[in-house]
């Protein structure tokens, strides 16, 4: 049996705003956003990718940098998602955006690296921000990017587990506030999953598009984040024992 539990993600930073298209580094003791389920040391460094180029608008994006020259090639990787995510996101001809996000590091040890994004991207004509989750997971035994299908086995079984997770999430967080609504969000999270056949075809596509399913990876875990609607929060995340 798959051992379930649910996290709540929650983190807040500021980060300074430099000219279009520069980069902040900042010394590595000083990072404070590696998870414990983590093996990184000081050779991580963090920086940040700020921009300014587009009308009214100012990018950060936080990102870590590895030490180590077989490591030059995935933070390289990880540089071309902190440089490119905005116009991915938003598409190339963005204005009016306000974007920042900061990092997590999941997991980083001989076997995986898995690095969580999480922030809110703010375009001042629509209705409401977007509160953003992204992952870029690393098998660092063959130093390349990979998703969720090379974590585990994506059939029925596996959407079946989620679709209990996600519920017995819910009354997980009731019990540890009582202002929380589980009945309510349980509404919300149907409207999108109205049964685990829905979630199937979300989890076959996880980590091939940024506005979809996220994974990563903790020491004894993976974690999907799944979209939801805004009322929901924009995304949920369930862990599944690994």
């Amino acid at each position: 049996m798959k051992k379930l539990c649910c996290i709540v993600l929650a983190a807040l930073l500021a980060c300074l705003l430099c000219a279009c298209g520069a980069k902040e580094q900042t010394d590595s003791t000083s990072m404070n956003n590696i998870s414990s389920n983590s093996t990184a040391d000081s050779a991580v460094k963090r920086e940040v990718y700020a921009d300014t180029s587009h009308k009214n608008s100012q990018v950060s994006v936080a990102y870590p940098v590895f030490s180590g020259a077989d490591m030059q090639e995935i933070n390289a990787d990880i540089y071309a998602f902190a440089k490119d995510f905005a116009e991915l996101y938003y598409g190339q001809d963005y204005t009016d955006l306000q974007l920042e996000l900061i990092f997590e590091i999941k997991r980083y040890d001989s076997e995986y690296l898995s690095i969580a994004f999480t922030g809110t991207g703010n375009v001042l004509t629509a209705a409401h921000p977007n509160n953003l989750f992204l992952t870029k997971n690393y098998d660092l035994q063959k130093k390349q990017p990979i998703t969720l299908s090379a974590l585990h086995t994506i059939d029925r079984a596996f959407a079946d587990a989620l679709y209990t997770a996600a519920e017995e999430q819910f009354i997980a967080l009731a019990r540890q506030d009582s202002s929380f609504d589980a009945e309510t969000m349980w509404e919300i999270f149907q409207a999108d999953y109205p049964t685990a056949d829905a979630l199937l075809p979300v989890l076959q596509k996880c980590d091939t598009d940024p506005t979809s399913c996220q994974s990563y990876i903790t020491r004894n875990a993976i974690g999907i984040s799944l979209p939801v609607s805004h009322a929901g929060g924009d995304h949920i995340e369930v862990e599944v024992a690994f």
